[in-house]
């Protein structure tokens, strides 16, 4: 999954959220503030910078491109596009801290443990949950349901 994907499934699960119970603050993100935790990204979406040094920063990938005159370092994006849909709360008490993450991480959060049966054998899943097509029609699911209990 790329950035503009990741912006465009948070868009669609934003106004999910309030429904399924996330009452934490809405806002877009910021460029280059805000932090998201989804990875795989396909390598042409990486971060590339230039470097002069031989040790990069871990998780990085170098090469040395064909003028020779610098390295390139690679890094996978840890900020999401800007105007991403993200959701965050402080939460502690001594230290509070600020904790985000986008719109569509947080709705994939709740449907999977939703869907997640816990034994002693551990978790299994009550449903096919593999594509992001289907965790979201579970999740209107839920909120159909949910409003049919309200009702």
């Amino acid at each position: 999954m790329n950035l503009r994907i990741l912006k465009k499934l948070s868009k669609r699960a934003a106004p999910l959220l309030p429904i399924l119970g996330d009452c934490r603050d809405q806002f877009p993100a910021e460029k280059h503030e805000n932090y998201t935790s989804v990875g795989g990204h396909d390598w042409k979406h990486w971060e590339r910078t230039r470097s002069v040094h031989d040790k990069p920063f871990p998780g990085t990938i170098k090469y040395r491109p064909k003028h020779g005159k610098a390295w390139v370092a690679m890094r996978e994006p840890v900020h999401p596009l800007k105007g991403t849909p993200m959701v965050g709360e402080m939460s502690g008490y001594y230290e509070p801290e600020w904790d985000e993450q986008t719109a569509w991480e947080a709705l994939e959060r709740i449907v999977l443990e939703h869907f997640t049966d816990w034994d002693e054998n551990g978790p299994t899943l009550l449903r096919d949950l593999s594509t992001t097509r289907l965790v979201l029609a579970a999740a209107r699911e839920l909120v159909a349901s949910q409003q049919k209990e309200a009702a």
